[in-house]
């Protein structure tokens, strides 16, 4: 069933002098408007696929959305701004998705299984169309869901929890990240947790190595007792980054590795030739940030987030859910399915790769650190630092 309700803007002072300086005839419209986003008109505004039902019970108001079973499913469609980025939220209750289709290729959802109303986001970027629709649907459990106060905003979501797992409060770090319980530390010496919400990475002080590194690495990684799926994992870890490193420098700061030696996604910063990205120029002080994310056929596909300088900072997103990764940095995010692992894990820090710049050769051998000490010598990496700060890490598995 589907009817129209009224629709309802929210004018502000600033709002008021633009709707002044139009002429009677002209309209105003405010993009990425989710009517009756609580459910309080029932059914306006909303398509609904049966079983679905207007509930009494809510996370505010009087009304949510129930859906009672599968295919049970609502939409919406708004109107958004073209290759913007937003962040779409709901109050959920259950096991369900909330989610967006532009009916043209673009489609992102976010699953979720809470035992209380819990706040939920996904954050995406639309495409060169105007309109997209807003869904909530069933995911094939016994129970009911119900969705509430739904909204559409520009940016990355200003808050709330997306799922079990401990994020810390205000700015500091999370304690799951500190305390042991899901993290270890590869390289105690100096230990990065400088203050209650910043941690200092610093590989040529920690100078830790692995049989199979291409590097000195100071890092947390998730423990062996902890690891998952990537289809079984929903994850999603944020920070604000800080790089001072010396020119021709290139450091990994967030991964999730596979069982083996491979890697599934890598986030860099790099002042290095390698092609493909937005400065590219080996030397120069300018530093790409790019993410290599694995696809599901096995095969590397790498995207540009942006540039910084030394001494720059970001802030950065990494979203695992459910094998589908997504990374924000710089205002821009990639994200595709990826290649799956029984027992992959999330590792995030500064492995400061043992690389020539100009030639991409590596110039260490593995497992050696006094190899990696002469190439680093050699290539003039004399300041190798990234620092955390608002660092937090949620994480649930099936």
């Amino acid at each position: 069933m589907y009817r129209f309700g009224e629709i309802k803007i929210m004018i502000n002072q600033k709002s008021l002098f633009m709707l002044a300086a139009m002429t009677a005839s002209s309209s105003f419209v405010q993009a990425a408007t989710i009517n009756n986003a609580g459910f309080e008109d029932g059914w306006s505004n909303w398509n609904e696929t049966e079983p679905a039902a207007i509930s009494g019970s809510a996370y505010k108001g009087s009304k949510s959305l129930k859906i009672q079973g599968s295919p049970g499913r609502v939409y919406q469609n708004v109107d958004v701004d073209r290759n913007t980025q937003y962040t779409l939220s709901a109050y959920v209750l259950g096991k369900g998705q909330i989610g967006i289709n532009d009916l043209n290729g673009l489609f992102k959802n976010e699953k979720f299984n809470v035992s209380s109303w819990t706040k939920v986001s996904r954050t995406f970027t639309t495409a060169n169309t105007g309109t997209l629709q807003v869904f909530a649907k069933h995911d094939k459990s016994s129970n009911d869901v119900r969705f509430d106060n739904f909204s559409l905003t520009k940016g990355t979501s200003g808050g709330g929890d997306t799922g079990g797992g401990d994020t810390g409060s205000g700015s500091g770090i999370a304690s799951n990240i500190t305390n042991g319980s899901i993290f270890d530390l590869e390289g105690n010496n100096p230990h990065p947790l400088v203050n209650s919400n910043t941690l200092e990475f610093v590989p040529l002080e920690a100078r830790h190595i692995t049989p199979n590194g291409n590097g000195w690495r100071h890092e947390y990684k998730v423990k062996e007792s902890a690891r998952a799926a990537m289809t079984e994992t929903y994850e999603v870890f944020e920070a604000t980054v800080k790089v001072e490193m010396s020119d021709g420098g290139k450091t990994i700061i967030s991964q999730h590795h596979a069982s083996d030696t491979g890697t599934i996604s890598k986030v860099y910063v790099s002042d290095t030739d390698e092609s493909g990205f937005d400065d590219s120029v080996a030397g120069n002080g300018i530093f790409d940030v790019y993410v290599r994310l694995r696809n599901t056929s096995g095969k590397e596909e790498k995207h540009a987030l942006g540039t910084i300088r030394s001494g720059g900072s970001f802030n950065l997103k990494v979203v695992n859910n459910y094998g589908d990764v997504d990374v924000t940095a710089l205002g821009t995010t990639f994200g595709i399915p990826v290649e799956d692992d029984s027992e992959s894990y999330f590792k995030f820090g500064n492995y400061l790769q043992s690389q020539d710049p100009y030639t991409l050769d590596e110039c260490g051998e593995s497992g050696n650190s006094d190899s990696f000490k002469e190439c680093f010598k050699d290539l003039g990496i004399t300041k190798a630092k990234v620092t955390m700060t608002d660092v937090s890490y949620t994480r649930r598995t099936n």
